[in-house]
């Protein structure tokens, strides 16, 4: 196919699903390349940096970044557009999306490589990725293979909790706004198939990822299962999104999606942010806030420093937006605006 775009990913990754959600939802011809020992190569061969997911266009152009990806298609494919047109929302959107990546991660990573059954779990996932198509045809070194894979996966991948903030000191914050999250969103999903409305906007390729990783595994799918059914039937829902009307206005959001905007954006997230771009700004190597009451603290490593550029580029775009009346009268209820204009 001449205009197929071409996706190296993987399922385990949020955000490739994020983008692959995407493509399926503009009907955008493409072709899912699951990251492996198979594709490896051809994978070194395009990549900049060792992450996913990675698209090639049809003119061999390569991307990376899911938020850049994403942003880049839309000037493209301008149909079924994912961005509201009520400015407000618009950005309540793009403000979720950076919670999402920034943030969500957090409780994905931390319950997936914190927990010895989500360990084990997780670790075979991983190993049967990286066993060459060789070895398929002999089952038992196959099994072998796969095993010493999971292994290798399961040490290196417990030894980076630190990398994302998870610690004895932060498990318990990070824990605790995963549920918060879950509960509110099952309460917001009850009246609409997604966050905006009938029809998914940025924002919900974003969280689902996150929150479809999470129900991928373990303990979060526990979690999720266990009280959370609007949540469930959104998670299969945004496997293959489909535009089932409009978006809605703020007016009629606002009831449910304040809640996670106020406890889960304002609360935890923006402070997290806050604290996190001054001590890159002052060069330290680890950051220590109050986080709700509790303690938060953490070493500041290179994917502290993507966080604080990311979150650069957002500000940005808050800046960008000509009429910010109504928008800010909303971030000031909901604790956010301060946060934007530091």
């Amino acid at each position: 196919m001449d205009k197929e775009y071409l996706i190296y990913g993987a399922e385990l990754s949020p955000y490739s699903v994020k983008v692959r959600s995407y493509f399926r939802y503009k009907e955008i011809p493409h072709k899912w390349i699951v990251r492996n020992a198979a594709t490896q190569k051809d994978f070194d061969k395009l990549a900049k940096i060792q992450v996913v997911p990675l698209v090639v266009t049809p003119e061999g152009k390569v991307l990376q970044d899911s938020t850049p990806v994403i942003q880049k298609m839309e000037q493209v494919f301008t149909q079924k557009s994912i961005t509201p047109k009520e400015s407000e929302t618009a950005f309540i959107s793009r403000l979720i999306e950076e919670y999402a990546d920034e943030w969500a991660v957090k409780q994905m990573f931390h319950y997936r490589w914190r927990y010895p059954d989500d360990q084990n779990y997780a670790s075979q996932r991983f190993g049967e990725l990286f066993v060459p198509d060789w070895a398929n045809k002999i089952p038992l070194l196959n099994a072998i293979l796969k095993q010493v894979f999971a292994s290798m996966f399961k040490k290196r991948m417990r030894s980076r909790l630190w990398v994302i903030g998870s610690n004895t000191i932060t498990e318990g914050s990070i824990e605790e706004s995963f549920s918060n999250l879950i509960n509110l969103l099952n309460k917001h999903l009850e009246k609409r198939k997604y966050l905006f409305g009938e029809r998914p906007a940025l924002a919900d390729f974003a969280l689902w990822g996150q929150v479809y990783n999470a129900w991928t595994d373990v303990t979060g799918k526990k979690i999720i299962e266990a009280g959370s059914p609007n949540v469930k039937r959104w998670i299969h829902r945004m496997l293959d999104p489909k535009k089932e009307g409009d978006f809605e206005q703020w007016a009629s959001l606002e009831d449910t999606l304040m809640p996670i905007l106020v406890t889960e954006v304002a609360q935890t997230f923006l402070p997290w942010v806050v604290a996190n771009n001054k001590a890159i700004k002052n060069r330290d190597d680890h950051l220590s806030i109050m986080l709700n009451s509790k303690l938060f603290e953490h070493k500041v490593t290179s994917v502290q420093k993507y966080h604080a550029k990311s979150f650069t580029a957002l500000l940005s775009e808050y800046s960008d937006i000509p009429d910010k009346n109504k928008l800010n009268e909303l971030l000031e209820e909901a604790g956010i605006l301060s946060f934007l204009e530091e």
